[in-house]
């Protein structure tokens, strides 16, 4: 399965397993910077490709972005539907790969199925067993 958006931060690819959070994202509210963990569904994102429709939330949002990268918690790289100002400016801050602009479709994946993102081409790559 393959789905294109827009890269909007990174280079290279990225692969790894999908984290898919079906709800807009508030990284001040929902995220704790110091673990990577989403409080909400008591999930880690350390090590997977966060997959959301889109983000929500306060100026804030960017530094826990950049608090989870300073910890070594940050995902491997963000996936989004749509993606706002603060989401843009915490993945560039954190030095988080950012791809936007993907088809609704991208949160019907399963959290685990595993994903390469060419974030040259704004391009993601599912591999399901």
């Amino acid at each position: 399965m393959l789905f294109r958006g827009r890269t909007v931060y990174g280079s290279g690819t990225v692969e790894g397993p999908a984290l898919v959070y079906g709800e807009p994202l508030s990284f001040l509210g929902d995220v704790d910077g110091r673990t990577g963990v989403i409080r909400t569904i008591n999930e880690s994102l350390v090590g997977r490709v966060l997959v959301i429709p889109s983000s929500r939330g306060s100026t804030v949002g960017p530094y826990v972005m950049y608090q989870l990268s300073k910890y070594g918690k940050a995902p491997l790289a963000i996936l989004s539907v749509s993606a706002d100002t603060m989401l843009i400016i915490g993945a560039v801050m954190a030095g988080i790969p950012l791809v936007t602009n993907l088809p609704r479709e991208v949160l019907r994946l399963r959290s685990g199925s595993r994903v390469t993102v060419d974030l040259d081409r704004g391009e993601v790559h599912v591999h399901e067993p």
